[in-house]
């Protein structure tokens, strides 16, 4: 395999900068919440609020990043979300934080998020050749696992102990240091129109329909969205309460969380490594059906012994196996879709998969109201088996080869 060129390392390091800010900012929001309540639905909300755009606003703005520079994308997304989170500092250092800031704060960079996910994904076909996708989506995660769970999270803690508003600042520095390696990127990343019909003329409902007939009539990725939706819903009922979890149950201090999540990654970091081969090796069909099983068993465990060693093995698993469905999810999006296309479709997809989250959350915090904090993994388990089904039962071997090779007769023709 040929090596990946430089400009796919200056987005590779645009990552892992952005999102150890993320893991700063993932740290020190829950905490921040935890300390304003105890109340298990409203820390639940501001996992809410991070992922319902998703939900509002994926599908126009894939048909935006469809019209215009992704780079552009990528780099006003990032100052955005900077500005929004040195706001946030500003308050915390002269002034009382209240929960609702929390709520808007994690609103948007959730708006944020899915600019720059979308924008990400749509132009790293154009960064790397197709032979490279699945070696570039791996050392992509891994990066953004580094920075965010092994730099920004330790960190996060230690900042946050010693004055509330520095994890804060510590993040919006992040976003724009990111954007300026974002803004380096060389080269043309607007979509070349696929016809004359495909000009970007029929206005933005027309555009959003499109992506939406496309993935409705692919058997593979109809499945696959299906599959990681109920995957994402899953995980975040249990993410949305973990820090209370980690607290009342595993009695992890404040101190402590951020650099037990940080074990927790070691897990994504190594699928991140050796993924894109893995999977070469046991075919994509063998990794989706072990990645999709093994988080049914580890949430089953998870709630069963709520011991700290034990939560930490579990999760570690967990997160491997993710992180490998991750991958393949992403690499099969990418060879499938046309890139005149991508922002549309991948849009849709997100909308769908990313867009149950704040239901999931919702779920994770009305069960840890009603039934305690171990409830929302069992109730997480149960999803996943149906993620599972969904895998083993409509994405077999000879339709994933199928897709591809009708992906690269249409390569070939145009």
């Amino acid at each position: 395999m040929s090596a990946l060129p430089r400009r796919y390392w200056r987005l590779w390091a645009a990552a892992g900068i952005s999102n150890a800010g993320d893991g700063v900012f993932v740290i020190a929001l829950p905490l921040l919440a935890a300390r304003i309540t105890d109340q298990p639905s409203a820390i639940s909300l501001v996992a809410m609020f991070f992922t319902i755009p998703w939900l509002l606003f994926s599908v126009p703005i894939g048909a935006l990043i469809d019209r215009v520079d992704r780079r552009r994308v990528l780099v006003t997304a990032d100052l955005c979300r900077g500005a929004l989170v040195g706001g946030l500092a500003l308050v915390a250092a002269f002034d009382d934080v209240r929960l609702w800031m929390l709520w808007v704060l994690a609103f948007g960079l959730g708006l944020g998020e899915v600019f720059f996910d979308n924008g990400s994904q749509a132009i790293l076909p154009s960064v790397v050749d197709e032979e490279q996708l699945e070696q570039a989506n791996g050392l992509l995660y891994t990066s953004e696992i580094a920075g965010g769970t092994f730099l920004g999270m330790p960190i996060s803690s230690a900042l946050f102990g010693f004055a509330v508003w520095l994890p804060f600042g510590v993040d919006a520095a992040s976003f724009v240091v990111a954007a300026m390696l974002a803004a380096s990127l060389r080269g043309s990343f607007r979509p070349t129109p696929h016809s004359d019909a495909d000009t970007n003329t029929g206005g933005l409902i027309s555009e959003m329909r499109v992506g939406l007939k496309w993935l409705a009539s692919h058997h593979v990725l109809r499945n696959l969205t299906l599959g990681v939706a109920l995957t994402n819903l899953a995980l975040a009922a249990t993410q949305s309460t973990f820090v209370l979890f980690a607290i009342e149950e595993l009695h992890i201090s404040e101190n402590w969380f951020g650099p037990l999540v940080a074990i927790i990654g070691a897990g994504s970091l190594f699928a991140g490594l050796v993924g894109g081969r893995l999977i070469g090796k046991v075919g994509r069909r063998f990794a989706m059906l072990v990645a999709g099983l093994a988080p049914v068993l580890t949430s089953v465990a998870i709630g069963l012994f709520p011991v700290t060693w034990w939560v930490i093995a579990m999760t570690t698993v967990q997160a491997l196996t993710i992180t490998i469905w991750s991958i393949v999810a992403v690499t099969l999006r990418q060879q499938l879709v046309p890139d005149h296309l991508f922002g549309r479709v991948n849009s849709v997809y997100r909308w769908i998969s990313t867009g149950v989250m704040p239901i999931g959350a919702i779920i994770g915090g009305a069960t840890a109201d009603w039934f305690g904090l171990r409830a929302p993994y069992f109730a997480s388990a149960a999803f996943l088996l149906i993620a599972y089904a969904v895998v083993a039962l409509r994405l077999s071997a000879a339709e994933l080869s199928a897709a591809d090779d009708v992906a690269r007769e249409e390569r070939a023709t145009h």
